[in-house]
């Protein structure tokens, strides 16, 4: 009997080694990261980092790789960012969708799979916000033509030892608002903190190097992609700033024309301050939008035991599609209108072949 259980754990050991997790770690520069399983597709020009656009980041759980992609034609700039809430986790995958299979033929696009790199270091257990705990593992398992990937699965917030200022005890009120106090956690929400500050948390650093990366690098597009609960109102949103609204409902329009999908569209509030997509559109240059889709991990039933990746309500591959063709067909609608500052791309799965077939068999 000790024989047969001695050989069982060297058969787990052995499995468990062909399995490798990536993890924590600091490179030679001293910048803390997660060790991202990412494969770029050939069309990346380089890659950087979140601290480049604001130095003080660097060494910290906060800094995050970003890809630039640039064509052979010049063209606008298409910023592409998941991860403002990892625990929203097609929003991360659509972002390596584009990482892994890009193909540039005019403009630049830069892809930030993870704009908050610390929060990908812990899941959510703070129990004063059950509303917005997403189920769901420390990583999702994808089946690639390459083997088995890992791609790491977090929380709505910055680790709160990362933060390194308290939440304030009277509730969260951003520095531009007239509005009543959040819940005190929202000062570690990433989406509630641009335009950014460098006297703050580090979530507000992370929001200022984000909007200086929008500036500098002179983005025409940015998007900023999240997930929702499957039954609230948000679930199956495009949310666009008012001054780009018409490309989003061309957009919308042409999404339910082609593939059945019916989305809701609505402008950004401005009396609302903190968010991406009012932010980023009043405090730079871009057309900017935020797209939602249904995550069964965010369902009032959702349990541990969900499945985020093959949940029939709502599938991985499903919630990726959404993403990934919404922007499609925005920068589509915005190459019509600007034919000379046009972004041309092509080697993305097609919406249906990421509902049929998932997000697997699309990464390296």
């Amino acid at each position: 009997m000790k024989r047969v259980v001695f050989f069982r754990l060297v058969c787990l050991v052995a499995v468990a080694a062909t399995l490798v997790v990536p993890a924590a770690s600091q490179d030679v520069h001293g910048r803390y990261t997660i060790a991202h399983d990412y494969r770029p597709s050939s069309s990346l020009t380089k890659t950087g980092w979140l601290s480049d656009y604001y130095p003080a980041l660097l060494g910290t759980p906060g800094d995050s790789k970003v890809y630039y992609f640039e064509g052979k034609k010049p063209g606008g700039t298409l910023f592409v960012g998941g991860g403002t809430h990892p625990n929203e986790i097609a929003g991360i995958m659509a972002a390596v969708v584009f990482l892994e299979n890009l193909a540039l033929e005019a403009g630049r696009v830069i892809v930030v799979p993870n704009l908050n790199n610390s929060a990908v270091s812990h899941l959510d257990t703070e129990p004063e916000q059950p509303a917005f705990t997403t189920r769901g593992p420390d990583w999702i398992r994808l089946d690639s033509p390459s083997g088995t990937r890992f791609f790491k699965y977090g929380s709505r917030c910055t680790h709160p030892a990362h933060q390194l200022v308290a939440d304030p005890e009277s509730g969260y009120v951003h520095p531009d608002s007239s509005e009543d106090p959040l819940p005190a956690w929202e000062f570690r929400n990433l989406n509630r903190a641009y335009p950014g500050r460098t006297d703050s948390g580090l979530t507000q650093k992370i929001a200022y190097a984000v909007m200086m990366l929008l500036k500098k690098e002179k983005v025409t597009i940015a998007f900023d992609y999240h997930e929702a609960d499957m039954g609230g109102r948000l679930a199956n949103m495009v949310v666009a700033h008012p001054k780009n609204i018409s490309y989003a409902a061309s957009a919308v329009m042409d999404i339910e024309f082609d593939h059945g999908l019916e989305l809701k569209l609505e402008p950004s509030n401005l009396e609302f301050r903190g968010l991406s997509h009012r932010e980023w559109g009043s405090g730079s240059d871009a057309l900017s939008f935020l797209t939602e889709s249904p995550h069964p991990g965010m369902s009032a039933d959702a349990t541990d035991e969900t499945d985020v990746v093959n949940d029939p309500r709502s599938t991985l591959g499903t919630r990726v599609a959404l993403h990934v063709t919404v922007t499609e067909s925005v920068v589509r609608a915005y190459n019509e209108a600007n034919p000379k500052l046009a972004i041309r791309f092509s080697g993305l799965p097609s919406y249906e072949d990421l509902v049929e077939r998932g997000v697997g068999p699309f990464l390296q």
